[in-house]
């Protein structure tokens, strides 16, 4: 059996990287919860999570976090458009390049509380495009490389190539967005926070009424009656301290925990659900009382919150 070159080794790799691509943009346009902002999966929740402590957050705060929407669209029409140019094989080296930098920068971002570092998938696809960045379709099938008709000049027939890979990209994106669906309803409620004067009872109070009131701790945000939240269930609020979401769980005893609300692995937003909370993004799970995880890929816990229950309301302390 006649041996492959190195360079036709890499084939299967090659469209494994570009299918990926094109399924990884389909994939966004046609979460009906990616640009819709509220959900679970909203894409400005989860860049808000891969912002948080990594040493690319500043590429997103500048670039990406101002037009939350925009920068999703953005990136998945790029991933749409750089599998087609590696699958066919035109400009193969520049995509790759694309195609390794967008993953360096979510290496940085989105998998860098990934531990250890090999668990997550973002920098085996850096070292996956380096062949390809080096080396482009050298030895292998590919578009750019074929002769050009003899009524066009080489130049043209490349001009149309990108068109096409243009046009392709843009139906396909637009395909993905038609077939999405409405955006889901949050299955957890929300509690809007209030502000939380410190009782005063008027003179004529009772000196009963005066004993049975408890003075609330200072910073105590109001963010709802004890009732709206029954047993074994959960309610989204937003932190005093950083305006991020945290979500408070009524446990079956009755007491109250909370953690934040922000999915430690991708940044998206878990939901109480079924005794735990559940990331719907990647299906990371954690404990709704210590914030530790019941299930990966998440690694580190959620951080835990501090809620009270004072005179038949619930209230949210600073961090």
């Amino acid at each position: 059996m006649r041996s492959l070159s190195p360079a036709q080794a890499l084939i299967p790799l090659r469209a494994f990287l570009g299918a990926t691509f094109v399924y990884a943009g389909i994939q966004k346009l046609s979460d009906p919860g990616f640009l819709h902002a509220g959900a679970p999966t909203y894409i400005g929740g989860q860049l808000h999570g891969f912002a948080a402590g990594t040493p690319g957050g500043v590429l997103l705060r500048t670039f990406a976090l101002p037009h939350p929407q925009l920068a999703g669209i953005a990136v998945a029409l790029t991933e749409i458009a750089v599998g087609l140019l590696v699958l066919i094989g035109l400009a193969t080296r520049v995509a790759a390049t694309a195609g390794l930098s967008l993953n360096l920068v979510l290496f940085l971002t989105a998998s860098w509380k990934t531990s250890p570092y090999f668990l997550g998938s973002d920098i085996v696809f850096v070292f996956a495009w380096l062949p390809f960045v080096l080396a482009g379709s050298a030895g292998q099938p590919a578009l750019d490389r074929l002769p050009a008709p003899d009524d066009v000049t080489r130049r043209q027939a490349l001009a149309t190539g990108y068109a096409a890979v243009a046009g392709a990209s843009v139906v396909i994106a637009g395909l993905a967005a038609a077939f999405k669906g409405r955006a889901p309803a949050s299955a957890t409620r929300s509690l809007a926070a209030a502000p939380s004067p410190s009782p005063a009872p008027h003179r004529a109070v009772t000196r009963h009424r005066r004993r049975t009131t408890q003075r609330l701790p200072s910073g105590a945000v109001r963010l709802g009656a004890s009732k709206q939240l029954p047993g074994n269930s959960g309610a989204l609020y937003q932190d005093p301290s950083d305006g991020q979401a945290d979500i408070v769980v009524r446990q079956p005893s009755g007491a109250l925990t909370a953690c934040s609300a922000i999915c430690t692995h991708a940044g998206c937003r878990v939901e109480y659900t079924n005794g735990e909370l559940y990331c719907p993004c990647h299906g990371s799970a954690f404990d709704s009382r210590t914030g530790a995880v019941t299930q990966g890929p998440a690694t580190q816990p959620l951080a835990v919150k501090r809620v009270i229950e004072r005179n038949g309301s619930i209230y949210a302390l600073p961090s």
